[in-house]
């Protein structure tokens, strides 16, 4: 009797296991029109400066009706491609502070769902969310929390004059600390930049649009 509970109980957990795995979907991140937008704010007392880049590529993969026990993620920007306006600045910050020849990428990995206004994707419906993973800049990767709002809208004729398939929408902003980073504070002329820099993130991912290289097709 033991035996036969251990396998019936066996039995459920791995029919809800493929119940859950036929559920998933998978959303990328990798816009050909570049359309995607990821900046770095850096504060001076006389300046503000602006890092912009389009090149981001990545995915999420979630069960539509169970964010929290699902999602899973990886995003990837390119920081070679960070422009900020001025060429010399933009060679300087390259070359000495991020060190993109040792360090070509800040990197993502979605590890889990902390809180959720609303556990399963709705059409047009905003959901706010907590995301937890670990974020590598520098060769540094630290766990962190941040918090993001995320927009389901299935295909339609208009989300198909952005992209085709379905849409997910991410939208985040944290704060990222040089010094956790092991990055120098950039000196430009004789006004240091803030030790604190605000990352915002604007995307579409898609079902519809080519997997990118650093997950299963």
């Amino acid at each position: 009797m033991k035996k036969s509970a251990v396998l019936l109980m066996t039995l459920i957990i791995s029919a809800a296991a493929i119940a859950q795995q036929a559920n998933l979907k998978t959303f990328y991140v990798n816009d050909e029109m570049k359309k995607d937008i990821v900046t770095f704010t850096s504060k001076a007392p006389l300046e503000t400066i602006v890092g912009r880049t389009s090149e981001v590529v990545g995915f999420v993969t979630v069960d539509p009706t169970d964010i929290k026990g699902s999602a899973e993620g990886r995003f990837e920007v390119d920081l070679a491609t960070l422009k900020t306006g001025i060429s010399l600045r933009d060679q300087h910050m390259r070359e000495k502070y991020l060190e993109v020849d040792k360090y070509p990428k800040a990197i993502f990995d979605l590890t889990g769902v902390a809180e959720a206004g609303s556990n399963a994707l709705e059409d047009k419906k905003n959901i706010d969310l907590t995301l937890t993973g670990n974020f590598t800049i520098h060769g540094v990767t630290k766990s962190i929390s941040i918090p993001a709002t995320i927009t389901y809208l299935k295909e339609s004729e208009e989300t198909k004059q952005r992209l085709p398939g379905d849409l997910m929408h991410i939208v985040v902003q944290f704060n990222v600390l040089l010094g956790d980073y092991s990055i120098k504070r950039p000196q430009f002329v004789i006004l240091k930049l803030d030790e604190n820099q605000r990352v915002d993130i604007d995307l579409f991912a898609s079902t519809g649009v080519p997997p990118v290289d650093f997950v299963p097709k």
